[in-house]
């Protein structure tokens, strides 16, 4: 089936089709010789992250609403029960078996080569995909070895894991229900996100004592979903997640949109109202040393004339796959340099240094005496 035959029958007209394309909002790819476009800008149904191939469309991951105070977000948004997850820090993922092959999607609609090398080790593919032609499972690749995510949850302590959460089907936009997920996760003893079970509305304080724990634990926080089509997913963090993803971006401050800052301190505020009601003096300290510290590292590097990178270590299970990963940072404009590449027992262990030189060269500047009106 041609791809405008797959699009039109999600009421996408051929001119409208063809219109994409040459705006850009439909990317035509290719990876190992299986072709896709890939969905830049909503396109009618097809939001951003979508993905079109010969078998049909993969639709793009939704976006969740997050809410500040736990309590009220809850019995604003749910009249029945839901399940609660936890939200894995990593990078979220879709995996889908396109003509014979198993390929690792991003959220950004990109094949990840270095997803796709690793997703064997976690799921039995073959018997998966046997059994459920057109399944779609939704993950997160999480751990201290990953080319995209410095932080990890604190129960992996190397390389990464795979945590399946959702599951979706080829042509159809919306999730399976949970409790039809759970049992296809079980069956086919699919590695998933922690599982709390289901609650209520009413269940404020079971929900405040996960939240607890996850923070003393240095987990990210959680994920609700509902039971009922009509209510809506929601994501809630700690105070912890919010910390340390400041601690992990603060060296890049210079490039980064003050809202990202802002908005991670405005969430520890309510956490810390709502879960405790007391400022412990502690968090003036983290949160001090998680601004300052990292940047002031940077600033002597720079003065050092010492450009500023993040080093990460990859591991492949085929050596073919290092180069396609190669390929795809040089897509995504990544700017980096591979320092090492050895094969140890049975994978092949490459160490990437990502350059951060917009970081280095307004450091420098300002070094330098530049003047800047803000």
């Amino acid at each position: 089936m041609q791809m405008y035959d797959i699009v039109n029958q999600v009421g996408i007209t051929e001119s409208l089709w063809r219109e994409s394309i040459e705006r850009h909002d439909a990317v035509s790819e290719e990876f190992d010789g299986i072709r896709f476009f890939r969905i830049t800008k909503k396109i009618g149904v097809l939001g951003k992250g979508s993905i079109i191939t010969e078998e049909g469309i993969i639709f793009g991951f939704p976006s969740i609403a997050r809410v500040l105070h736990l309590e009220n977000g809850v019995r604003n948004a749910y009249r029945h029960p839901f399940y609660v997850e936890e939200k894995v820090d990593g990078y979220n993922v879709r995996v889908v078996r396109i003509q014979g092959r198993v390929l690792v999607f991003s959220r950004g609609a990109y094949v990840c080569p270095f997803s796709t090398d690793r997703i064997a080790d976690f799921l039995e593919a073959k018997k998966i995909f046997d059994d459920m032609p057109g399944l779609i499972v939704c993950g997160e690749f999480a751990g201290p070895d990953n080319p995209y995510n410095i932080e990890h949850p604190p129960y992996v302590k190397e390389d990464v894991g795979f945590f399946a959460f959702d599951l979706m089907s080829i042509n159809q936009p919306h999730a399976i229900p949970v409790n039809e997920r759970y049992k296809i996760f079980d069956t086919y003893r699919m590695p998933t996100v922690r599982r709390f079970g289901q609650f209520s509305a009413s269940d404020i304080s079971g929900l405040k004592t996960i939240m607890k724990e996850l923070d003393s634990m240095g987990c990210e926080g959680v994920v609700l979903k509902p039971t009922h089509p009509a209510e809506k997913i929601l994501k809630y963090v700690t105070l912890g997640s919010c910390l340390r993803d400041i601690n992990v971006t603060a060296p890049l401050m210079p490039e980064m949109a003050s809202e990202f800052f802002t908005h991670r301190i405005i969430r520890a505020a309510m956490f810390i109202y709502e879960q405790t009601r007391f400022l412990q003096p502690e968090v003036f300290s983290q949160l001090g040393k998680a601004l300052l510290r990292p940047l002031c590292d940077n600033v002597a590097k720079a003065a050092r004339n010492e450009v500023i990178d993040e080093q990460f270590l990859l591991r492949f299970r085929e050596e073919k796959n290092i180069q396609r990963m190669i390929d795809h940072l040089h897509k995504c404009k990544v700017k980096f340099e591979v320092l090492s590449k050895n094969k140890i027992g049975n994978y092949w262990h490459v160490k990437f240094a990502k350059k951060c030189y917009a970081t280095y060269e307004i450091l420098q500047g300002h070094l330098q005496g530049a003047t800047h009106v803000d």
